[in-house]
């Protein structure tokens, strides 16, 4: 009898309690997201750069060329220049490097799918500049923080057009 009693007064309390809503779940997701993501815009940039460089030296070696990787002095630079630019400056270090993670994530995958041996340079900095994974990538960096970032927008966050306009 007392299991009984226990049993129906925890199914009560169970069904009774109020459900979460959609807005507590999103919070509960962001919060977890900002406390699980990387805050490392300097580094990650400078990855983009490494990982860009692993691609073209493939490409070199496929054509029988050599290639010169960048300096460490001219990737902190660099990076330090997009960090300060007017797409970036704005942006906390957290969609900083979720935006430059997505063009890391990018140049990985040319470099292991064999793409960058089978590419001429201008046409692997153009896919990654008009990438689909890349444009989606960076959209879900701006709507986790209930941001939208119009098609526009999009080239101002990409390393090789903010080099291309000088920045």
């Amino acid at each position: 009898m007392k299991n009984l009693i226990l049993i129906c007064s925890l199914s009560l309390g169970f069904f009774c309690s109020e459900s979460k809503k959609f807005e507590d779940a999103y919070k509960e997701t962001l919060l977890l997201q900002y406390l699980t993501t990387a805050n490392a815009p300097q580094e990650t940039c400078e990855s983009i750069i490494t990982n860009k460089d692993l691609c073209f030296k493939a490409y070199h070696a496929a054509v029988g060329g050599t290639f010169t990787e960048t300096s460490s002095a001219v990737k902190t630079i660099t990076c330090q220049t997009m960090i300060e630019n007017s797409a970036y400056k704005n942006m906390s270090g957290i969609a900083q490097t979720c935006a430059f993670n997505c063009q890391v994530i990018d140049w990985k995958s040319k470099t292991n799918s064999g793409v960058c041996t089978q590419s001429t340079i201008p046409a692997l900095v153009e896919s990654s500049l008009t990438g689909s994974s890349v444009i989606s990538c960076l959209r879900s960096c701006f709507a986790t923080t209930n941001n939208q970032i119009s098609t526009e927008q999009i080239p101002l966050f990409l390393l090789f057009n903010n080099i291309q306009n000088g920045e």
